[in-house]
């Protein structure tokens, strides 16, 4: 095996949180939203008001997405404009519903780690950055995925000392009915077809039943409709696309995919010139920087 920490390291006193709160994902949305990988502060504030959010809170997030590394800043004379990091703009294509299958090729890459529970808060950190990175827990311990991330993990842990310790490496299983059954234990795909009608049932009263986008709930609220945006994005974050290999029928994260894709739609039609003639009244609007698809 090849030890995950035979690459440089980066600073040890990057914190993370490990989960994704309701602000949090709020303010990345504005970004979503409005096409932009960089936002001034006030537009955020501007926009994150249309959901409910005070100034003060809205400035304390954003302070905490900074020292999380979720987000960059660089002053303009007064004022601060905030940018995706890079790990988080890639997710955008996933988020937006893009299917890049993985492939499977006889075994899974793997991370063994064994952290003690007096360092649990190193633990937590591994487990929330291998799972951003597209790994899964087969047993405590042992984590498994289709592409070789180590590299990338190594990266965002601080050095491990005295009894903790990771290693990289790759688990074969002994058949493709093997590994199947590896991958519904490891990557939750009885839990997620549990979770998907209850998403889907909020979704049809959206459209009426998939008949008339945008008609359904008409006094539904921004607000509101972000508590299903939030709900599928989870879903979507959670449950990765995994090899067709070793998925039976139409994977559960193709349906959540399919649900963001209408969510999508939902907001275009609802709540799109809302958030913009937000945005454009705010006098740091020519600071956006926006998308290469805008």
């Amino acid at each position: 095996m090849t030890s995950v920490h035979d690459v440089p390291k980066r600073r040890t006193d990057v914190g993370d949180r490990y989960r994704m709160t309701r602000i949090a994902f709020d303010v990345i949305s504005a970004f979503g939203c409005l096409q932009a990988s960089g936002l001034p502060g006030p537009v955020i504030v501007s926009v994150l008001g249309e959901h409910g959010y005070s100034s003060s809170s809205v400035h304390n997030q954003l302070v905490r997405m900074v020292q999380r590394g979720i987000i960059s800043s660089e002053r303009f004379g007064r004022v601060s404009v905030y940018r995706l990091s890079e790990h988080v703009l890639s997710d955008f294509g996933d988020i937006a519903g893009d299917h890049v299958f993985p492939d499977y090729e006889g075994r899974f890459h793997t991370v063994v780690y064994s952290v003690p529970e007096s360092s649990r808060g190193l633990r937590d950190r591994l487990q929330y950055i291998a799972r951003s990175l597209g790994y899964r827990q087969l047993r405590p311990g042992i984590l498994i995925g289709f592409a070789d991330r180590s590299a990338q993990l190594s990266a965002r842990l601080p050095e491990m000392s005295g009894p903790s310790w990771s290693e990289a490496g790759e688990l074969t299983p002994d058949s493709t009915a093997a590994a199947r059954r590896m991958t519904t234990r490891a990557f939750e795909l009885d839990a997620a077809l549990a979770q998907l009608p209850e998403l889907e049932q909020r979704m049809n009263a959206l459209t009426s039943g998939g008949s008339a986008p945008g008609t359904g709930c008409p006094e539904l609220s921004l607000r509101g409709f972000f508590d299903l945006y939030f709900d599928i994005a989870r879903a979507v974050m959670t449950h990765p696309l995994l090899p067709e290999a070793l998925v039976d029928g139409t994977q559960p994260a193709v349906r959540f995919r399919a649900l963001m894709q209408q969510c999508n739609l939902e907001y275009y039609l609802r709540f799109d010139q809302q958030i913009r003639e937000c945005a454009g009244a705010s006098s740091s609007f020519d600071l956006i920087e926006w998308l290469p698809e805008h």
